[in-house]
């Protein structure tokens, strides 16, 4: 099996050998179907999802190459059965898959991970039922698989999406994510065991993520934060809610950052919110979320310099310095707007 998995891989130009492939391969192989993406109906996906119609066309012209090409739809089937079927470590193995110019090259698109994770349609809308989501809340569900699907297209030219976006979309699907006003609060996704060192005994959870472009205005923060927890009680009535951790990893707690910003900043504002217990180094995720940059050979002297951030941190990257993000734990969960 180990030489088929080789062959997939090399069919698509991908660069890495993901050790969840290797790892399913008896699984997946035993449970594969060449006919299995007639049982979705993706007409009936695509408008629960409220996709515009140059989306949809892209999506069934993808899906046209998949019931031709057995290699393509084996592969689609790996990242499907990965998504939805796969354990904790070959699940999170995802996040190590490079996406590069060179994949999909040859034969496929990157299309093929949205098609693998619109793949999840019953499971989200088996998740959105059990949690008993109000409407405003499956609206956000919504938009945020149809921003998950399409943002690396405007914003990196790219025809589908990126890997990470697929195990991104999937949190979603799986119920593991609802948003509250501003912010976005995962529960029950992340092992988070190097916090348990922090705690006598051990705590529940929730992380929390600040969607992108967006201004990081501190009442909707706050207000944000003091309602989560009414909704988390809500939509997850079996968690025990009397003594939640609310932590972050993130750039937005970069020291770096903090030291090119005035203290009346956002961001600075943002950061006064945590105790920030560790920090990593890191600067794919400046290039992602600060620059707009797709990880690669990227030439730090052709990034952006349209705002004062950018400007500071291009050149602590031309003159190599560290850039790192922070994990942070929230100070008060109850802190009033």
């Amino acid at each position: 099996m180990r030489k088929n998995i080789d062959s997939l891989l090399q069919y698509i130009n991908f660069e890495d050998k993901p050790t969840s492939w290797y790892n399913l391969a008896y699984e997946i192989e035993k449970n594969y179907n060449s006919n299995f993406l007639d049982k979705y109906d993706f007409d009936e996906i695509l408008k629960f999802y409220g996709f515009d119609t140059d989306f949809k066309i892209r999506v069934y012209q993808e899906l046209d190459i998949l019931r031709k090409d057995i290699n393509l739809n084996y592969i689609c089937y790996i990242m499907y059965y990965i998504l939805y079927y796969a354990d904790k470590e070959n699940y999170y193995n995802i996040w190590s898959w490079k996406s590069t110019n060179n994949t999909f090259k040859d034969h496929g698109s990157y299309m093929i991970p949205v098609i693998s994770l619109l793949l999840g349609y019953e499971f989200h809308i088996k998740n959105m039922n059990l949690r008993c989501f109000d409407n405003e809340q499956i609206e956000v569900q919504k938009y945020n698989i149809r921003l998950t699907c399409t943002s690396d297209r405007k914003r990196h030219n790219i025809d589908g999406i990126r890997f990470s976006q697929m195990i991104w979309g999937s949190f979603f699907m799986k119920g593991y994510i609802i948003q509250v006003g501003r912010l976005q609060y995962e529960i029950g996704v992340k092992n988070f065991s190097k916090l348990d060192k922090y705690f006598e005994t051990k705590k529940e959870y929730v992380y929390i993520h600040i969607p992108r472009d967006k201004n990081l205005d501190e009442l909707k923060v706050k207000e944000s934060i003091k309602n989560s927890k009414d909704y988390i009680r809500k939509y997850y009535p079996n968690l025990n809610t009397s003594d939640l951790i609310y932590y972050t990893q993130s750039w937005l707690l970069s020291p770096e950052v903090r030291e090119v910003l005035p203290n009346g900043s956002n961001i600075v504002k943002f950061q006064n919110m945590f105790d920030i217990i560790e920090y990593e180094e890191n600067i794919n995720d400046f290039l992602n979320f600060v620059f707009d940059e797709v990880t690669g050979n990227i030439q730090y002297e052709n990034l952006s310099e349209n705002t004062s951030l950018q400007k500071e941190l291009k050149q602590y990257l031309l003159d190599s310095k560290k850039l790192h993000l922070g994990l942070g734990i929230l100070k008060n969960i109850d802190e009033g707007v």
